[in-house]
């Protein structure tokens, strides 16, 4: 393999050769075509562990794009590469099931909801350093409400961010994500429980101006359904903390990645 440094300049095949651009390295990477082919690759015995790490990279892929997806209202306060974080929390999850076959390892997420709670979606603005962690959320009995509970938030104290800032808001999400698992029928890895991902809510605060003014938050956000319904759930309650640096026509406006977010409570049956 070479990285072309000439006046050759092309991405894709040719011939039997392939040119592509490597997005970590910044440099286009010249290589042969080579490798099994399909056939090969599925029927040789000796690439049965490869197609068991396969399948289980599948399962940790599809589980965290659905797990993504039901955080969506918080992505701008995401860093752009914390989906990895997302897809080596599923990879976890999936190591701890020690009764299945490798490479049909279930990604029970209800029963590891550490794994979740320490999933990092902003490493360069921690959610920790932003607000102090004064705030409370709890869980209705009929499993429906998420309230965030705030006595007393000021807003010039009780949050931090890089700059000054105008005012700030919090978000509150509550959403369910379901366990995968192997669906031999279909020869795939499947949610046990389709379509969660579209039931999560949100809510959002008013604008809090930068002072020292005390406000008691009291912030609920509920599912249209009870959760648990179906076992192999969890539900996961995200917040968020966003910063308006400056104002347009009298209104707080906040640029993509002004401030963070963390899940901060977590729930199986």
């Amino acid at each position: 393999m070479a990285t072309i440094k000439g006046p050759l300049d092309f991405t894709g095949s040719f011939g039997n050769m392939r040119c592509y651009d490597d997005p970590s390295t910044g440099k286009r990477i010249l290589g042969k075509k080579g490798g099994f082919t399909r056939k090969q690759f599925e029927t040789l015995d000796s690439l049965q562990p490869t197609r068991d790490n396969v399948n289980e990279f599948i399962a940790s892929s599809i589980w965290a794009s659905l797990f993504y997806a039901g955080l969506s209202d918080l992505k701008h306060l995401m860093h752009s590469h914390c989906y990895n974080n997302v897809t080596s929390a599923g990879k976890h999850i999936l190591r701890q099931d020690v009764t299945s076959l490798k490479g049909f390892r279930k990604i029970e997420a209800s029963k590891d909801l550490q794994a979740i709670a320490q999933i990092d979606f902003n490493k360069s603005y921690p959610f920790r350093n932003i607000i102090r962690e004064n705030y409370v959320i709890n869980f209705s009995s009929d499993k429906k409400t998420a309230t965030l509970s705030i006595p007393g938030f000021v807003s010039a104290t009780d949050v931090w961010w890089i700059t000054k800032f105008l005012a700030v808001r919090l978000y509150l999400v509550i959403a369910q994500t379901s366990d995968m698992a192997w669906n031999p029928l279909n020869k795939q890895y499947e949610p046990v429980v389709p379509d969660l991902e579209v039931l999560s809510c949100k809510v959002v605060s008013e604008w809090m101006y930068n002072n020292s003014i005390p406000i008691d938050v009291n912030l609920p956000v509920s599912l249209d359904y009870p959760a648990f319904s179906i076992p192999g759930t969890a539900v996961v309650v995200a917040m968020g903390v966003e910063f308006a640096l400056s104002a347009i026509n009298g209104q707080p406006y906040a640029l993509p990645h002004s401030g963070s977010m963390a899940i901060v409570k977590c729930y199986a049956e």
